[in-house]
């Protein structure tokens, strides 16, 4: 047995050369089976994965440009390319003669060279899931350390991250909250199990295992993983696919291929991964009416889901589709940052987009006017009215009427979102505005 200790920095920037070189030493001694490697409790397991599975150059691209959308002066970052290109013009023979040993130093400080990723595991404390989920406690404001002052994360998210990108979960201190039989670890069971169905689920206490289910278990493959999230496997399923609610954790999907009205959508879209009002609410029914039911359903209408993702499209941003995600009380809406391809103009699809709306159209849901504008939304969570979410969500779209009166009438419609910014993203204004207008809104987020 051997520890290794790595401090001050991230595994997955700062720390990838002295990773590299470890493994690398470990590898060469010959001695070791396996190694496990524990990160810190904010590390992004995306990340991490990419730490072994990519080769150098491609790490050193992704943190390139992980720099440039930090804004690491773009001043600077023009002189060097010119000094770059200068140096290239002086040097060229001297660079070409390099070129062949870079390229043998950057296969051999591969991390892929000397270890195979063999498995991702994330440990959820049972105990307090629930309470994380209803949180919007920053990082930053967390006692987990570690994080940096322009960190944005909350400790939710980064939760939820690690679950769905795991290959085994281990839930652990089931002894807290009665047992592994109880009925509150059947319900976080549920929820794990809906937030990453392709994962490996053990029940501990004192995250005592066996090494067996953690070790040399051959699970992890980077492009499975990369849809292993319970949102993306419920978009995977054939539409109309009845599901079986166990212990009051489901999920559902709703599509539409008319855009939402943004007044009606914002009314509805509060209080996200509230249980705590949920809990109240369905006390309250015992005695209440069914109209007070109806009622009070409807103002906490999202208070069970606990998870959400999707894209949807709004009237008055007619090109361009916007990224609906929620992670227990956090909610976002955004720009997705491209058109929709209908709005790109088929003129420049690639040869994915161009099978993309292949098979849109096969599939019936290409429109002969819209093309490939549409909202599609995936909901996890607990104790859902699903019908009346889906109602709900429903009424919050295009009437008939609106519907009819086309583009030019929802342009006018108020921005419920973006504080009068939605106007951009109404139309498309072609390739040579793209840098101007290039992701300056961060969107909207709801607590």
């Amino acid at each position: 047995k051997k520890m290794v200790a790595m401090q001050n920095g991230c595994i997955c920037c700062t720390l990838r050369g002295d990773l590299l070189e470890r493994v690398k030493e470990l590898s060469e001694e010959q001695k070791y089976d396996y190694l496990l490697i524990e990160s810190t409790g904010i590390s992004e397991p995306l990340p991490v994965a990419q730490t072994f599975v990519m080769n150098v150059d491609e790490m050193t691209e992704a943190d390139e440009e992980e720099g440039e959308e930090e804004g690491v002066g773009n001043e600077e970052q023009k002189a060097m390319e010119e000094d770059k290109q200068s140096d290239g013009e002086n040097k060229t023979g001297e660079a070409e003669k390099e070129g062949e040993a870079e390229e043998d130093e950057s296969e051999q400080k591969s991390l892929m060279h000397y270890a195979r990723l063999d498995t991702m595991v994330t440990v959820v404390d049972s105990s307090t899931i629930f309470s994380i989920l209803q949180s919007i406690e920053a990082l930053t404001d967390s006692d987990m350390g570690g994080a940096s002052d322009e960190d944005e994360r909350t400790v939710c998210n980064l939760m939820i991250d690690q679950i769905e990108f795991a290959n085994v979960i281990l839930l652990n201190k089931c002894d807290l909250i009665g047992g592994k039989d109880s009925a509150k670890m059947k319900k976080v069971e549920g929820l794990v199990k809906k937030l990453n169905p392709k994962a490996k689920v053990y029940k501990t206490t004192k995250s005592d295992v066996e090494l067996a289910k953690i070790l040399d278990t051959k699970l992890f493959n980077m492009e499975e993983a990369q849809t292993s999230a319970g949102w993306i496997q419920e978009l995977l399923k054939p539409e109309h696919t009845p599901e079986t609610e166990e212990y009051g954790v489901s999920s559902f999907i709703f599509r539409s291929k008319r855009p939402f009205h943004p007044t009606r959508l914002k009314d509805i879209i509060n209080g996200f991964g509230e249980l705590e009002k949920k809990l109240e609410e369905q006390r309250k029914d015992t005695t209440a009416s069914p109209s007070k039911k109806i009622k009070r359903n409807v103002e906490h209408l999202f208070a069970g889901v606990l998870r959400s993702k999707g894209q949807i499209w709004l009237a008055n941003a007619k090109d361009f589709p916007m990224d609906f995600h929620s992670a227990g009380k956090q909610l976002s809406i955004e720009p997705t940052g491209a058109p929709f391809l209908h709005a790109l103009g088929e003129e420049h699809w690639d040869e994915d987009e161009k099978k993309g709306v292949a098979d849109m159209k096969e599939k019936g849901r290409w429109d002969s006017v819209y093309g490939d504008r549409f909202s599609e939304l995936v909901c996890i969570g607990i104790d859902m009215d699903k019908k009346l979410m889906v109602d709900e969500l429903n009424k919050a779209c295009l009437t008939d009427k609106e519907f009819e009166a086309g583009p030019e009438a929802w342009k006018n419609y108020e921005d419920a979102f973006f504080e009068g910014e939605i106007k951009q993203y109404f139309e498309f204004a072609g390739f040579e505005d793209e840098e101007e207008g290039e992701d300056e809104h961060a969107g909207h987020n709801h607590a």
